[in-house]
Parts: structure tokens; sequence; C-alpha cells
């Protein structure tokens, strides 16, 4: 190992890890190893814990009713979805994206969470020669996609962020919303104590919930790729979806535990635990594209902030003197506003700065890129936009075909290696523990992790490998 990849590791070792990133970043290091990932697990899940809350879950006290108890919420949530659209049909507006700069907000603060999806029942595959967990590695190996890169859920969502632009802004992100992806990370390298909380997430997770029905209309209609969250919906239903395998599977493992009482308190827990950090509903609710606008300006400001000329002031001061400091960003936005070159809350057309950079004449034209203008068109139009035709203020982001997928034609011998040791193996067993590691969160959507998972399906789920050519994901 190379002098500085061995500090680095080293270093990320002995972090305490005070903020969720870093322990987002720690767990998807492909260099640390399993027990140390499990250490770390097992020390941050007792401190979340520590802090939970969860003598209100709402849980159904007679474990026999549990069925009927996921059946209505199910029911009550497609009642609401409903009622939802009725209101759409007499004419009210959308409820959640009041526009597509709103949306991509969305997507860009949901990122992290997405990016780690399923990653919670990873551990459940290390015990693949035990029937009863069977059901759980299922649903683990369809939020893979079972191998095939258009139906890996991670794969997607990367796909949509990147075909949308949005890369750069994930990257900027607030600690706050690496919270719940820290703790789905966790539980993915828990110890075996952990397994009644893992089910007890995962129960939570397959829920079917209001917003993802909602947030799958409203990106359609906005004509925003709404696949990954469409498949959500499929394949979590309560008849023969995941929803229904969580079930199976709770019910199959409650049976073997001894001590059932302590079994559903920690059931309880896991439960619990999807509800900490962030959740798409609260992230619905404070959208605020005026944050992210001061964002792009700020970004912007770095390069911009001694090319402007020295002629054009605005309150005593030049463009440059504006753009000097980050934190003065803010303010010019203010002054731009005052000075009517933004006029807020109308065509953006009206507005001189956005001439400045959306005409081909503008003297900043160029300056911002298609989805940049996308969100600061939809912020300066604000609610006007709602009333005007969505194809006449959409940008064209030339998206490209939604069945190109990235992939490496560079290799590093990895996979060849993977490949030869598993060809020229006998036994199942080893073959199976060569390709567990590249189930994990860090590597399955990769090339790499793509093949050990198709393997994994072919020697252990061999009738689910007929879908991988007839996939339940329509072209």
């Amino acid at each position: 190992m190379p002098v500085a990849v061995k500090k680095q590791l080293l270093e990320l070792l002995d972090k305490n890890h005070q903020n969720y990133c870093d322990l987002v970043t720690f767990f998807l290091n492909a260099d640390v190893s399993m027990g140390a990932k499990e250490r770390k697990a097992s020390h941050f899940l007792k401190k979340e814990i520590q802090l939970l809350n969860y003598s209100a879950v709402d849980f159904p006290a007679d474990i026999g009713k549990i069925q009927d108890w996921m059946l209505s919420n199910n029911k009550a949530q497609c009642t609401e979805y409903q009622a939802y659209l009725e209101r759409r049909k007499r004419g009210e507006k959308r409820e959640y994206f009041k526009n597509v700069g709103q949306a991509f907000e969305f997507l860009i603060k949901v990122a992290p969470v997405k990016r780690v999806d399923g990653s919670w029942l990873y551990s459940m595959t290390h015990y693949w020669n035990d029937p009863v967990f069977r059901d759980l590695i299922q649903i683990y190996l369809e939020e893979l996609g079972l191998g095939m890169a258009k139906s890996n859920h991670v794969c997607l969502y990367d796909d949509l962020i990147l075909n949308l632009g949005l890369e750069h802004f994930v990257l900027d992100l607030e600690d706050e919303y690496y919270h719940q992806p820290a703790i789905q990370l966790a539980l993915a390298y828990a110890p075996p104590e952990y397994i009644p909380e893992i089910i007890g997430f995962n129960l939570a997770y397959e829920q079917l919930p209001l917003h993802l029905l909602i947030t799958n209309y409203e990106l359609q209609e906005l004509g925003i790729d709404s696949k990954y969250f469409n498949v959500h919906i499929t394949i979590d239903n309560i008849d023969n979806g995941h929803a229904n395998l969580s079930l199976k599977a709770f019910e199959k493992i409650y049976s073997k535990y001894n001590d059932k009482e302590s079994f559903i308190e920690k059931v309880k827990i896991g439960f619990a635990l999807n509800n900490k950090g962030l959740s798409s509903k609260q992230i619905i609710k404070n959208l605020n594209l005026d944050t992210l606008v001061v964002k792009i300006l700020k970004r912007k400001a770095l390069v911009g902030n001694v090319i402007h000329n020295e002629k054009c002031q605005f309150d005593s001061k030049t463009i440059n003197s504006w753009l000097a400091t980050p934190e003065s960003v803010e303010a010019f936005v203010d002054v731009l506003i005052d000075k009517k070159w933004i006029k807020l809350g109308r065509d953006p057309e009206e507005s001189h700065f956005w001439k400045l950079i959306s005409h081909e004449d503008g003297k900043m034209y160029g300056v911002f890129n298609t989805t940049e203008k996308q969100i600061i068109y939809d912020w300066i139009a604000g609610e006007s936009a709602q009333n005007t035709d969505l194809s006449a203020r959409k940008i064209n982001l030339g998206h490209k075909n939604q069945h190109d997928f990235w992939f490496s034609f560079l290799s590093d011998g990895e996979l060849e290696d993977i490949q030869h040791q598993i060809y020229e193996t006998g036994n199942l067993a080893m073959k199976i523990n060569k390709l567990v590691p590249y189930l994990a969160p860090h590597a399955h959507h990769r090339e790499i992790g793509l093949w050990c998972t198709q393997r994994f399906v072919d020697f252990l789920f061999p009738f689910l490998s007929t879908q991988k050519v007839t996939s339940s994901f329509p072209p």
C-alpha cells in the first residue's frame, strides 16, 4: 500500500468522526477493513439509540396483526394520494415543487441518502447460507438491480444527477443531509446483535409513503425523469414486493428468537431510526431557492472577482469589490434587487441581470451553465411561473438517452482477477465469500460490483436470474 494512502487510512481510523459526512466517507472507503467498519458502526449506533425516543413508535402491539397494520397504512396513503389527484384535476397547483428549480433543489438534498439506497441490508449477505435471511437478501439484491446498471438504484440516481448537471451541488451540501445516510451505512456494517434493528428499519423503509407518490407525479409533470422514484412505488408493493418480503422476513426471524419481548423492542428501535435525520417531507417543506442561488453566485465570485469593469458601481462599490469575498455576495444580490436589475416574481426577461447571463449578446453569456440558469430563472420568476406554460420557460438541458449509463473503459485488472478466481474455484461457499465484499455499498454500483451481484444472483437465486433478461423496468 502506498505510504500516502496508508497515512490517509490511519487518519480515517483515528478520527472521532464528529460530523456525519465524515462517517459516510469512512463507511464508503474501500480501503477501510470490515472489522474497523463494524466497530465504528456499533459505536455510532449505540450513541444514536441512546438519544432515541421510540416509545411513540407506531407499531402494532399484537404481532399477529402486523400484516393488517401494514395494509391499513398502505390504504391510507393511497387514499390521500387519490385526494391529491382530485385536487390537481380541479386545477389546483403543484404542492411540492413550484418549478423545475425547486425540484432540482430537492434532488440535490436527498442525493446523499439515495446514493446509499438499500445499504442497511448489506450485512444480511454474510448470512447467505441461512434460509431465514433469504427474503432480506432478495430485497437487497433487487435494490442492486440484480447486477444490472439500468435497474441498480444507486446507478439510477447517479445517472439522474449527472444527467441534470447537479453533481457539483451535491458536493456542497451541509452536514445535516448526511445524518440518515450515516445511520443506513452503520446498519450495513452492524454486528449480528443488531439484526432486529435492521429488520425494524427495513419494515419502516418499505412502507409506501405519500410523499413518494406525489414526488413521482410532480417530477414527471415537470419533465424530469422520475424512474428512480417510480421503481420504489412498483417493487416496494405490499402484495408481492419488498413490503411483503419484509413482513415474511420479520415473521421468520421473530420465530427464531427466544426472548421475543426483547426482539420486538429492538425492532421498534430500528423502526424509529428510520426517522432520524432530515426526511424527504422536511426537505420539501424547507425548499429555498434563495440559498441555492446565493451558493451559485458565490462559486462564480471566486473566479469573477477581478475581471469586471471598474466603471460599473453599486452603492459606491465596484462589482469586483462586491465579489471580493463570499460573505459580500449575498448583500450584492440584495443591491441588484433593490436597483431593479433583478425583478423577483416577474418574467425574468424583465430583469437586466437575466438578459446579461442568458442572451447571446449579454456580457455574462456562458458564465452560467444550463442547470444554473434554470435555477436562477425559476428563482426570479417565483410564484409567477406557476401561471405560465411550462414548456416555454424550461431550459433545454440536453438530456442524454435514458438507457446510456456510465462505464469505465479503463481497467485496473481487479474485475479480471475476481472473474478468474470465481471461474477457478469449484467450491460454492468459497465463490460466494469472494463475491460478498463487492456487494458492499461502496462497490455494488461499480462495474465489478455489478458483475459480482449477477454471479451472486445466479448462484443463490436462479429464479431471479431470468428477471435480468425480462426486467420489470420498462424500456
